[in-house]
């Protein structure tokens, strides 16, 4: 297994690099397992978000907080110096992300048992420390690549993490840091004593990893093609366009025409939270978009579904047979047919949702 370590580097490199090296590496290639510390702080969408939703725009940009887009699923979060990421990257590999989750989660929860924390995994995919969070973690499929992502957290910004996501109202965002300080930890917290340095850190896990998958590990650079890939990623998972995308017709207010109609529902699956907006015209869907943090294989499988919404004139009463249907079909895992369903029968007019949150505060 080859480990790449990037140290303290840019906000742009710190997400590009694990990209550049999934989407380059051969499927006979050996695994690389890849840490990065970002110097700075920004915010990261899951692949099936709609940044708007999930975020403060308006504080983000007025406190120079970069957004990007990442290629793996999940949620929002806020990464920063305080901590250490970690992907690791397996050409060539296949497997179901509840499958890849039992069988490498006991790395990371090992290191960190090394290091005097006793962690422990919580199915899907935590790490806690009894009823409290320390990491989460992450898998999805780039190229030839399955990748498994998380992070060590040495320390975490609860307030600065309240602020960058999209809440409705000051009093919830109190609520919001509360709730973190309650349900999550750090390796800080958890080491009055002293923490062990980066470098000591990722020395644990890169030989946890190695003793898991019964490979030596050995330091390595990043390779010339790996180089310029993660150039090109470092500008697109950035580019406002690639992380704004799907937004236009999907922001509540737009003016909707008498016979026109836009929806928004959510639903909670036991996976995620699963997001869908769509547009009716007499009572057929005529253009819809569906997202959110849950966990769906293969990839493409949720696009293939929204495509297919889009091009079959249903109503909402026609999707659950049609759904199903698709989801056979296409073999897709992770999540059921009936929670995509489910998050359009959870449905409210946004024109509405946007008229009750006119006096919600969305900036600094």
């Amino acid at each position: 297994m080859r480990v790449v370590n990037l140290g303290t580097v840019s906000v742009p490199r710190s997400l590009a690099v694990f990209h550049a090296v999934a989407q380059e590496a051969a499927p006979s290639d050996e695994m690389t397992l890849v840490f990065a510390r970002p110097a700075e702080a920004f915010v990261s969408v899951g692949y099936h978000q709609l940044a708007s939703r999930e975020l403060n725009v308006p504080y983000c940009r007025s406190h120079n907080i970069p957004i990007a887009r990442r290629l793996v699923g999940g949620g929002a979060v806020l990464l920063d110096h305080n901590q250490v990421f970690w992907h690791l990257i397996m050409p060539g590999a296949h497997a179901s992300v509840k499958d890849l989750y039992q069988a490498l989660l006991p790395a990371p929860v090992a290191a960190y048992q090394r290091m005097g924390i006793n962690a422990a995994i919580r199915p899907l995919n935590d790490i806690v420390v009894g009823s409290r969070k320390i990491g989460g973690t992450g898998a999805a499929t780039i190229a030839h690549s399955l990748i498994f992502v998380g992070s060590l957290m040495y320390d975490f910004d609860r307030e600065l993490m309240a602020h960058v996501l999209n809440v409705p109202s000051e009093k919830f965002r109190d609520k919001t840091v509360q709730a973190m300080r309650d349900y999550m930890t750090t390796m800080t917290e958890q080491l009055p004593q002293g923490v062990p340095s980066a470098e000591e850190a990722i020395d644990i896990l890169s030989q946890e990893f190695a003793n898991m998958l019964d490979t030596p590990a050995h330091y390595e650079d990043l390779r010339e093609n790996e180089e310029e890939a993660a150039k090109q990623f470092a500008v697109q998972l950035f580019d406002p366009d690639f992380v704004f995308q799907n937004e236009g017709w999907t922001v509540p207010g737009t003016k909707i025409t008498g016979d026109v109609y836009l929806y928004e529902g959510l639903y909670k699956a036991p996976t995620g939270l699963v997001r869908a907006i769509w547009r009716e015209r007499e009572g057929l869907i005529e253009s819809a978009w569906l997202g959110g943090d849950f966990l769906i294989e293969p990839a493409q499988a949720l696009q293939a579904l929204q495509d297919a919404i889009n091009q079959a004139s249903l109503s909402v009463q026609d999707l659950p047979d049609f759904v199903e249907r698709l989801f056979r079909e296409g073999k897709v895992k992770g999540i059921a047919a009936d929670d995509i369903v489910q998050a359009f029968l959870h449905r409210a007019n946004l024109e509405e949702a946007a008229m009750a949150e006119g006096g919600t505060q969305r900036g600094a």
